[in-house]
């Protein structure tokens, strides 16, 4: 996230279903830093190689090889073993505030559903959308 300020974000679920969470549109929602205490409460949620991954620090980083990667990750990885409470003090949970929220769910039998929610005054309003 940077300094930016604004995101988006997709999860994958199995059966064909997708989430679209942010700027769908022209509209970027705000993104929040959370506080340190909710950093330091969010990671030892996650899992063990996300963790290791995160301590190692090379995220964004190119990979070109895999191999490197999985060696790279060993020491991290038995540090988080032997340390569970331990937190990564650059780690950050942000909390994304989108203006608009679009639900997928493929099917073999049946077009793709679609369902659009926008934020409105009043709270959200729901759509239906063409495939």
């Amino acid at each position: 996230m940077g300094d930016k300020g604004h995101g988006s974000a997709v999860r994958t679920w199995p059966r064909g279903i997708e989430v679209h969470t942010g700027p769908l549109r022209e509209r970027v929602p705000p993104v929040t830093p959370g506080s340190a205490r909710d950093n330091a409460a969010d990671f030892p949620g996650r899992s063990a190689t996300a963790r290791a991954a995160s301590l190692l620090a090379r995220q964004r980083q190119y990979l070109t090889d895999a191999a490197e990667r999985d060696r790279a990750l060993g020491k991290p990885l038995a540090r988080v073993a032997q340390e569970p409470s331990l937190v990564d003090p650059g780690w950050t949970l942000y909390t994304l505030a989108p203006a608009e929220v679009e639900f997928w769910q493929a099917a073999q039998s049946r077009p793709p559903a679609r369902l659009r929610y926008e934020r409105a005054a009043d709270g959200w309003q729901r759509f239906r959308l063409w495939s």
